[in-house]
């Protein structure tokens, strides 16, 4: 790695090549030479790396042809950088055919006619490349801290364009679809609708791509910050590959704008009080002038639809200091809006201490309001993209309420929410939308002194038997009406064997009635064990038989 590397070119203008002559490859002086490595045998696929500047005085050459072809054909395949031949004793002269394959390969071959200390050369190139690394490091240490320093200036990302065009000589842009995109020298601007354009389409996994168009060679480098990518580092070169020396300056560049996006993002998420005043007013029902918080809201339309949606983060903020958790909190906020407002929606969101509260809203045609394909992306994103920075050791529980048009209806939109996320913390529901709830919608409602004495009415027979004889009964009435009344798959789920299942029905028919399964008389049954189940997570003092 050097910010000059040393090229063929170079070496040819070194003391101990004056006398050495290029017989072939002469398109090939571009190749850059990472090293010097002396060859005297036949098969040595695994002794290079790629390239190596290969030394020979032909002792591996005075084979027959067939042999000398393999040997250059293996040079080129293991991306050799050129080959320098001492011709004297072992090898007198190099084949037309050798000279041709090289030729279109455009792979340099260089020959010395006199006597040369291998010896010499290793140690001058060796030296050269070494010295180079270290003022490389260097380099890129001090082109580092200049990064840094910008990072914390205003119009920052500008500033960085510029030191990458000084040390460069190259074009550059960063482009955003969430930010102002900058460009540097003038120059640049004219590539920016195409890369604008190109990078929208672009899913990098990898961490750089190159791309050519006609003479014009690219490198795209993602900026990323929070699990995602926030825009892209571009450069235009003249050479369809950049050097290691480019590529880790590039990197070190990448890391400092993703730190300017960072704090603004931050210092936009901490502006936004308004927002969270707003919508914790709607929530606790408090009159509010609707005027006032305009800018928080999309423009009204008939096919504006939102939904609540609660992010619920149990007590874990207990775990951390005040100010580390306010931290936390807020690059999640920032994470969480970032995905949705790729999704398409107009998010309003406000933070709290174990929870975030967004208001989703969306445009959707009347037979589409539900949109749970956008929201189930949503959350997939989120859970997918957890990071050791976001939502860290942190077990999210999401809500999503029922679609409402009027803002009236927040309030009732995070109760309902809510709702959902209790129903999954007490195992009654796996759905995370209040919709799917079911007939928990109604009892949840309900005073739990009247929902005990329906239990009673259907159920407290049973439930007593089993509390005295350690029966199975409950269970089996459970999986029963599960089963819709499949005695097989009743047995297989309870484990036991029919003849047992068919006295438990018995008995079962004998205290609920023999047409128990019929309506309504198992509607009934249905809603007294849903009953039930809710009481004994939300109010099992109570259940007294």
């Amino acid at each position: 790695m050097s910010k000059h590397p040393l090229l063929v070119r170079d070496v040819l203008k070194r003391k101990h090549f004056e006398s050495a002559k290029l017989i072939a490859g002469q398109q090939g002086l571009n190749r850059q030479v990472l090293w010097t490595h002396i060859l005297e045998i036949k098969d040595f696929d695994t002794l290079i790396n790629g390239g190596e500047l290969i030394l020979t005085t032909g002792v591996g050459l005075q084979l027959e042809r067939e042999t000398q072809i393999a040997y250059l054909e293996n040079l080129i395949r293991n991306g050799a950088a050129a080959l320098c031949i001492e011709i004297g004793d072992y090898f007198n002269y190099v084949p037309a055919e050798l000279v041709a394959m090289a030729n279109a390969h455009d792979f340099p071959i260089i020959i010395f006619e006199e006597v040369v200390r291998f010896i010499d050369i290793t140690q001058d190139l060796h030296t050269y490349i070494i010295n180079q690394h270290q003022q490389a490091l260097t380099q890129l240490d001090t082109i580092s801290r200049t990064f840094m320093e910008l990072s914390l200036m205003p119009n920052g990302i500008l500033k960085i364009l510029q030191v990458l065009h000084q040390d460069t000589d190259a074009l550059f842009l960063f482009v955003s679809e969430d930010t102002k995109s900058f460009y540097y020298p003038i120059e640049a601007k004219k590539y920016l609708h195409l890369m604008e354009d190109h990078c929208q389409q672009l899913e990098l996994h990898e961490p750089i791509q190159l791309m050519s168009i006609d003479k014009d060679h690219f490198v795209i480098i993602p900026v990323n910050g929070l699990g995602q990518v926030w825009g892209y580092l571009c450069m235009r070169s003249a050479l369809p590959k950049p050097s290691d020396y480019t590529l880790l300056n590039l990197e070190r560049a990448t890391m400092s704008i993703a730190q300017i996006l960072m704090r603004n993002r931050m210092l936009q998420e901490r502006q936004q009080s308004r927002e969270d005043e707003f919508i914790l007013a709607l929530i606790q029902g408090e009159p509010i002038d609707l005027q006032y918080y305009q800018s928080y809201l999309p423009m009204e339309s008939r096919n504006l639809f939102y939904r609540v949606v609660v992010f619920n983060m149990l007590d874990y903020a207990n775990t951390f200091s005040e100010e580390d958790w306010q931290e936390i909190q807020l690059q999640n906020v920032m994470f969480v809006r970032s995905i949705i407002k790729k999704l398409g929606f107009f998010p309003t969101v406000s933070v709290r201490q174990h929870e975030i509260i967004i208001l989703a809203f969306y445009i959707a045609a009347d037979d589409m309001e539900e949109n749970r394909d956008s929201f189930n992306q949503a959350i997939q994103q989120i859970v997918a993209r957890k990071t050791p920075q976001l939502f860290e050791q942190i077990t999210l529980t999401f809500g999503i309420s029922n679609v409402y048009q009027s803002i009236n209806s927040v309030q009732q939109g995070y109760k309902e929410a809510k709702t959902t996320i209790q129903m999954q913390h007490n195992e009654l529901a796996s759905s995370i939308y209040y919709k799917d709830l079911g007939v928990y919608r109604l009892l949840l409602h309900q005073d739990h002194v009247a929902l005990l004495q329906y239990v009673k009415d259907y159920l407290q027979e049973i439930l007593l038997i089993d509390q005295k004889n350690g029966n199975d009964l409950y269970q089996t009435l459970c999986v029963y009406l599960a089963c819709n009344g499949a005695k097989n798959d009743t047995a297989e789920q309870l484990f036991i064997v029919r003849q047992t299942l068919y006295k438990r029905i018995e008995r079962l028919e004998n205290i609920l009635g023999a047409d128990f399964l019929q309506a309504p008389h198992r509607l009934n049954i249905e809603i007294a064990v849903k009953a039930y189940e809710l009481l004994k997570k939300t109010a099992p003092d109570i259940l007294r038989f």
